[in-house]
């Protein structure tokens, strides 16, 4: 068997942490002649291991989209780009007899010509695995507005049609049973569908004591000797919701520090980072930024001296952050956030430190007025698609009610409150009781039997031998499916696009509503700055 795994690129990150988690369980469960990694060209997030263990195909055309590309653009390309990897599987003697191709992330919009050439691929006789770690549609509105520009679309459906098309060798795999839930509903059949969670795994470097890990890291980042550590280690992102980190800050003990590890590193991404460094230095000063920007120590070793993990993130694919500090007997507190906590609690994993929202208290006139900001908010964001393709957004009045969830509040709004809080101390204690078991648990050390049962249960439900055997089952199903080169009446239509005709049944379900009503709105997600 031959195994071809595409991907726009290879760089740091967490698609590139699971293909390589994927290409040391092939290698050695043995199950692969030849593994062959495809991408636009950039390679820089592969470990040494990995490049050793696969060869490589390099396309441009299969990096990210060029700035300016052109509706015009789309079915020339698709051409082009099935025309560059035909030669490229001529020259590294790779049949569709032979191999299997295992796309991820193939419908976020990255590049928006690759579910065509799936398509015409399948059509041929290749057998494919798609992948889908996250959704354009999951608020993500610059992915899926150049989806619609680019196809010219008429209607969700359509656009859904050609990136989830339907064919017999086409299989797809989801992070999370609910993410498997929304391919379903649209129409992907059973057969065809799998949950393949990602495999975790202790962060690698050398055995260290807390003691020494506290050690390095105190000396590097000038922390009191006395201070309480507590970690984030994510990039800064809008959607890791950094406002509420702030806030987590200002309820631990007063000598509780709390360290975010990276910087983003787009322009948008590091506005909005840096405004929270900055709103941080008035309201939460014991808030440490770039903690994972040293050479002094590494990722393994910042865990090991925290006491535990924090994490406000208001959306993950996965959600791998939830579970990694566990292998390192590190608790986590974190938002909870069902699509991913759902699957880790029924495979036995201990949430019981996650908290479901933060109420802020407020009168009705203030509530009403943050409600609007919301609603204003969600329909901007997506204000510049064609009113077909907006998600369905509920604008009807809601309960009168006499708190709001500090994460759903805007940015600008969670500002105000966080410096509200600096002035009114009677405000504060308010919202702190109204989360009275989360600030506690902020104050408190994590059980030696939580940690240790969470451990073993992450280890033997998401272990790298648990999660490569699923993926060689899902393999070897595949491969059960003949390649005979039989063409898919989706292939082509009238408009010259590959993989935009018709076939499905329902018409009156869509990805993005489907996607949108199972994942609450937060303005923090598409924040402009």
């Amino acid at each position: 068997m031959i195994v071809v795994i595409f991907h726009c690129h290879y760089e740091r990150g967490g698609v590139t942490q699971v293909v390589e988690n994927h290409v040391r369980a092939l290698r050695k469960h043995g199950q692969c002649d030849r593994i062959i990694l495809a991408s636009g060209g950039r390679y820089s997030g592969l470990s040494s291991e990995t490049l050793q263990s696969v060869e490589l195909i390099n396309l441009e055309s299969f990096d990210y989209d060029p700035d300016g590309l052109i509706v015009e653009d789309l079915a020339l390309r698709q051409q082009k780009m099935l025309h560059e990897l035909k030669q490229q599987f001529a020259t590294h003697s790779v049949s569709c007899e032979q191999a299997l191709l295992h796309w991820h992330n193939h419908s976020l919009g990255k590049n928006i010509a690759v579910p065509g050439v799936i398509q015409a691929l399948a059509s041929e006789g290749w057998r494919l695995l798609l992948q889908v770690h996250d959704f354009a549609e999951d608020n993500r509105p610059e992915n899926y507005g150049r989806l619609v520009s680019a196809m010219q679309a008429s209607s969700k459906r359509q656009l859904d049609q050609y990136l989830y098309p339907e064919h017999e060798r086409l299989h797809y795999a989801t992070l999370t049973r609910a993410d498997a839930k929304v391919l379903r509903r649209v129409g992907v059949t059973r057969e065809r569908l799998h949950c393949l969670p990602n495999s975790v795994a202790v962060p690698r470097g050398e055995p260290l004591s807390k003691e020494d890990a506290r050690g390095k890291v105190f000396k590097a980042l000038h922390l009191p000797d006395e201070a309480r550590w507590s970690l984030y280690p994510v990039r800064g992102i809008r959607r890791k919701n950094i406002g509420e980190l702030l806030l987590l800050g200002r309820w631990g003990n007063d000598n509780r520090y709390v360290g975010l590890t990276l910087r983003p590193t787009t322009p948008m991404e590091q506005r909005s980072y840096d405004r929270w460094k900055h709103v941080a230095a008035e309201v939460s000063n014991r808030i440490v930024f770039d903690a994972g920007e040293h050479p002094d120590f590494t990722l393994r070793q910042n865990i090991l001296a925290a006491d535990y993990v924090i994490s406000t993130s208001v959306a993950e694919g996965f959600g791998m952050a939830f579970l990694e500090p566990w292998l390192l007997r590190r608790g986590v507190i974190a938002r909870r956030l069902n699509t991913v906590a759902d699957d880790f609690e029924n495979c036995g994993v201990n949430l019981q430190s996650f908290y479901d929202s933060i109420p802020i208290p407020g009168n009705r006139s203030w509530i009403s007025k943050c409600q609007r900001e919301i609603w204003d908010a969600q329909t901007q964001a997506w204000s510049h698609l064609p009113e077909a393709f907006r998600p369905t957004i509920d604008m009807s009045p809601s309960e009168p009610v006499e708190t709001l969830d500090f994460a759903k509040l805007t940015p600008q709004r969670q500002v105000k409150v966080l410096r509200r809080m600096e002035q009114d101390r009677g405000f504060e204690l308010a919202a702190k009781e109204l989360s009275r078991p989360l600030v506690t648990r902020l104050c408190q050390d994590f059980s030696d039997s939580v940690s240790q049962s969470n451990a073993e249960v992450v280890t033997e439900k998401y272990g790298s031998i648990c999660i490569g055997e699923a993926l060689i089952q899902l393999y070897q199903q595949l491969s059960k499916t003949q390649p005979d080169g039989r063409q898919s009446l989706d292939c082509k239509s009238e408009d010259g696009f590959l993989g935009s005709g018709n076939g499905w049944a329902d018409e009156s379900l869509s990805v993005i509503d489907l996607v949108n009503a199972s994942r609450p709105f937060f303005p923090c997600r598409t924040e402009v700055l």
